[in-house]
């Protein structure tokens, strides 16, 4: 009898073992949010590097989480039969202010392979950053969809070393195929002649270029300023660059720079800048006093003047300004509109282009995650080197020997606009390039 109750004690125990050791492993996850494998593996962990403080940075989450949700409602990512979920962590790189150093990025970099598990990485937006952070890539084996920085210095890279650097994919006009110096050359012939026909025209001729001292203004811009080829092109076609200057990432006066572009009675100013001294100068222009002169055009490369922010920041000062790239309302394809007016109804202003190339590079990654039939970066980069994707902002295709935008597709990145009344219109678009149209004089 004795023995009979020490068997069934002993097994009372054991089974009291297991439910304690079962109930602890169970409060463990709740928890610790700690997953078996078999769980964890199902989440694509993508990682945001961005400027998360700056308009770019802002919208291009604000694009991914709109398109994670999406995707995420609409069944997620199938590989082999099997559903996974897109998540999204980030990291703050604060790369668009200039005194931030490039290790700040490459710091953001590590954290989200290494800290936040990250499968893939969207983001990129200073050249320097992005060409710092792309050195990891071989090392890491991860795929880097980059968003936003308009040089080919990578492109090119994925040319020259393919194994180390055939992890990048560049979803930004200033790659090898996708340079926008032909549009910009354009738009001084197309200004010129319709100013053959209005004598309220200023003398477009005569040229300003004010430029951000920023690597990313290198190639158009050149150093000194003024001496690249873009401005010798130029003045092949007869026009006078009378005014050159490259300004510091921090400048907020610029009244000396206005009054020797006034001296020497310019016409048109270029003007290249991605922070905030662009509004500054926008509003000092605005309102200076251009007499006997007519007051010049802008126009030009400005990350931030083509969206609303633009026009609230300067305050209406903008208008008459032409930019590129510009948020305006064009069927580029069947998704271009419908993005606008979703991301506009949600945010309350119109989408950036770090947030339609944002946009669009997460759906890429869904059609070639799915291809691959995994996120392993080999098979991923082979994938998306089959990508042929109709997105918002055009048709986008890459294969092994372009990693970059080719706009000789039609694109969003085909069109200026300029501020009008706080619309941003389209006034030139390469189908024909020795005409503006809709434009208004500042």
């Amino acid at each position: 009898m004795n023995k009979s109750i020490k068997a069934v004690s002993r097994t009372a125990v054991v089974a009291l073992v297991v439910v304690v050791i079962a109930v602890a492993a169970v409060a463990g996850i709740f928890l610790t949010g700690v997953f078996t494998p078999e769980q964890q593996k199902r989440q694509i962990i993508i990682g945001l590097s961005l400027p998360l403080t700056n308009p770019v940075g802002i919208h291009a989450k604000y694009a991914a989480e709109m398109a994670v949700e999406e995707i995420n409602a609409a069944g997620g990512v199938v590989l082999n039969g099997t559903r996974y979920e897109l998540v999204l962590v980030a990291e703050d790189t604060n790369e668009m202010d200039p005194l931030i150093p490039v290790d700040q990025g490459v710091t953001a970099f590590k954290r989200l392979v290494e800290v936040h598990g990250a499968h893939v990485i969207v983001g990129g937006v200073r050249t320097d950053i992005v060409v710092a952070q792309t050195q990891l890539l071989s090392q890491y084996k991860i795929v880097y969809l980059d968003i936003e920085s308009n040089q080919r210095i990578v492109e090119d890279l994925v040319q020259n070393d393919y194994e180390n650097y055939k992890y990048y994919f560049h979803f930004f006009a200033g790659g090898r195929n996708s340079s926008a110096g032909p549009y910009i050359a354009a738009i001084p012939s197309a200004l010129r002649n319709a100013a053959q026909n209005n004598p309220n025209y200023p003398n477009v001729t005569r040229i300003a270029l004010v430029a951000e001292n920023a690597l990313w203004t290198v190639g158009l811009a050149g150093r000194p300023a003024g001496n690249s080829t873009f401005f010798k092109r130029l003045q092949a076609q007869g026009f006078d660059l009378v005014f050159a200057e490259l300004y510091p990432t921090t400048q907020s006066d610029f009244s000396s720079y206005l009054a020797r572009i006034k001296e020497k009675c310019a016409g048109l100013i270029i003007l290249l800048f991605s922070g905030p001294p662009g509004v500054a100068f926008t509003k000092q222009w605005a309102a200076y006093d251009w007499s006997p002169c007519k007051k010049p055009i802008i126009f030009g490369p400005g990350l931030l003047g083509g969206f609303s922010w633009f026009w609230t920041q300067t305050e209406g000062a903008a208008q008459g300004t032409i930019w590129w790239p510009a948020t305006v309302k064009v069927p580029v394809t069947p998704k271009t509109i419908p993005f606008i007016e979703k991301f506009t109804g949600r945010f309350k202003e119109t989408p950036n282009t770090a947030a339609f190339d944002t946009y669009d590079a997460i759906y890429v990654l869904k059609e070639a995650l799915e291809r691959a039939n995994t996120w392993k970066a080999d098979r991923l980069v082979a994938a998306l080197e089959q990508t042929d994707y109709e997105g918002v902002i055009g048709r986008i295709q890459f294969n092994r020997k372009l990693h970059g935008l080719n706009l000789a597709l039609p694109n969003l990145y085909w069109y200026f606009g300029q501020w009008q009344n706080g619309e941003l219109v389209p006034v030139w678009s390469p189908d024909q390039p020795q005409t503006v149209r809709n434009l208004v004089l500042p």
